[in-house]
């Protein structure tokens, strides 16, 4: 009977994975996992407490819409600004948070294809939320840089995270004009699969559940 029953719940859970699955996948929207490193702190006004150290770990996300129109009339500069939560930023490194205001979204991706012969990755949130103190945060961005122009075939927007390695520069920052600057690395970055998680997840859950 037990074996009959788990049977019976890892197909609910398979039917569940692939009716959700294809759903998640025409999805528009693309979340961005990253991980970094801190490289260096300016922080003359101590307004991070001495809180954030180099060689600290930075971890958040990014989320773009695949669906925003490019706005550079240029054939290699696309130029694609978002004003609408979910897209913007999320990092976390010594216990602050740095984020996008959803209230007030000017998140813009800039991706440069062979711009001769460069390629070039940047991206950067304007209006974020304040930090403890009161503090503003005007940029969090992050910029990759390839001078040989290999790392990029379009300037479309892409559907995958950036592939590291293809990159000559790396360049993580988060700053408060005047206040402070965090600088830093991204070394890992991946979309992550809901669909695969969500169902391993719910036979996990199912499988739990008492007759």
């Amino acid at each position: 009977m037990k074996r009959t029953r788990k049977i019976r719940v890892l197909t609910v859970a398979i039917l569940c994975g692939l009716v959700l699955c294809p759903s998640l996948s025409k999805a528009t929207s693309i979340t961005i996992e990253i991980e970094g490193v801190v490289d260096s702190v300016w922080d003359t006004g101590n307004q991070l407490g001495g809180k954030i150290k180099t060689g600290d770990t930075i971890t958040g996300t990014y989320t773009y819409d695949l669906s925003t129109p490019d706005t550079n009339p240029s054939a290699y500069v696309a130029d694609y600004l978002h004003y609408a939560s979910p897209c913007g930023v999320a990092l976390s490194v010594g216990g602050f948070e740095f984020k996008t205001d959803p209230a007030n979204v000017d998140f813009l991706i800039e991706i440069t294809n062979n711009y001769p012969p460069a390629d070039a990755y940047f991206l950067v949130s304007k209006h974020n939320i304040v930090i403890p103190n009161s503090v503003s945060v005007e940029d969090i961005s992050w910029f990759l840089y390839d001078p040989l122009g290999n790392a990029l075939t379009s300037a479309v927007l892409p559907e995958d995270a950036p592939v590291l390695d293809r990159w000559h520069l790396n360049d993580l920052r988060i700053e408060s004009l005047r206040t402070f600057s965090i600088g830093g690395h991204v070394t890992y970055a991946v979309v992550p699969e809901p669909g695969t998680i969500l169902l391993f997840g719910l036979v996990s859950l199912l499988l739990r559940k008492r007759p």
